[in-house]
């Protein structure tokens, strides 16, 4: 009899005890414990341990989250699709530094620099006009626009814009893709000048020397050894021949 009056008393607390919860939880406005609407109101904590202070001391030591431990199945929901969507952000991020760096690279690449142009009367030279043909007919369509170097001066940037759209109706005709003006440092070095120095480096290339390896000079008999084989009479050891 006293152990069932014990466990109604426990059962009575119990009760007592979450209804003051409750109550409490009530009076602060939130949802009621494990309904839909306060599982929503949790689904934004964050993942992982807690920093606590205990002692003077925060444990762990390192930067954590604070505040309420996730709900059971907020944990779970973690722990199945780690890591989304925390790498979302992360990927995109990456994503895009890769499309600026694309573009970049094709605005680069669909530009006339002052090397396609004549530097006396700033219109297309031949290898300018290889160059505007490329652009207007094989570069991708999301990239296709026509960039040129607009010099150091504006009467400079005007003759070579209007000798670009010039050429660009002869080439292609009708609706042209966009023609802007930018300013341009090019990459690289004049063909003429690596031309020059591959030439230099061809004349820098020593004159090959082969090496014969025979047999000791002279001698009686048989002849001496030759690190080749034995028996070889004749011949000057280590002289070197030049090839012709």
């Amino acid at each position: 009899m006293s152990n069932t009056l014990l466990g109604w008393k426990r059962l009575l607390m119990s009760c007592v005890g979450t209804a003051s919860m409750m109550g409490g939880v009530l009076l602060a406005g939130e949802p009621y414990p494990h309904t839909e609407e306060w599982y929503q109101m949790r689904a934004g904590d964050p993942p992982g341990q807690r920093q606590v202070e205990k002692k003077g001391k925060l444990w762990p030591p390192f930067p954590r989250p604070v505040g309420r431990e996730q709900t059971f199945w907020h944990k779970y929901h973690h722990a199945h699709y780690w890591p989304h969507p925390y790498v979302c952000e992360d990927r995109a991020y990456i994503q895009n530094v890769v499309h600026q760096q694309s573009a970049n690279g094709w605005t680069v690449a669909t530009t006339l620099h002052d090397y396609h142009f004549n530097p006396e009367t700033n219109a297309l030279n031949t290898a300018g006009e290889a160059h505007l043909y490329w652009i207007l007919t094989e570069s991708p369509v999301a990239y296709r626009t026509a960039y040129v170097a607009q010099g150091r001066s504006a009467e400079q940037a005007n003759l070579r814009l209007a000798s670009v759209t010039s050429a660009a109706r002869e080439m292609v005709g009708g609706e042209l893709p966009p023609i802007l003006l930018r300013h341009d440092q090019p990459l690289g070095r004049p063909a003429v000048e690596i031309d020059r120095l591959r030439q230099m480096e061809l004349q820098a290339i020593p004159r090959q020397r082969l090496f014969t390896i025979g047999t000791s000079s002279g001698g009686s008999g048989g002849g001496g050894s030759s690190p080749l084989g034995s028996g070889s009479s004749g011949g000057t050891s280590g002289s070197p021949t030049t090839s012709q």
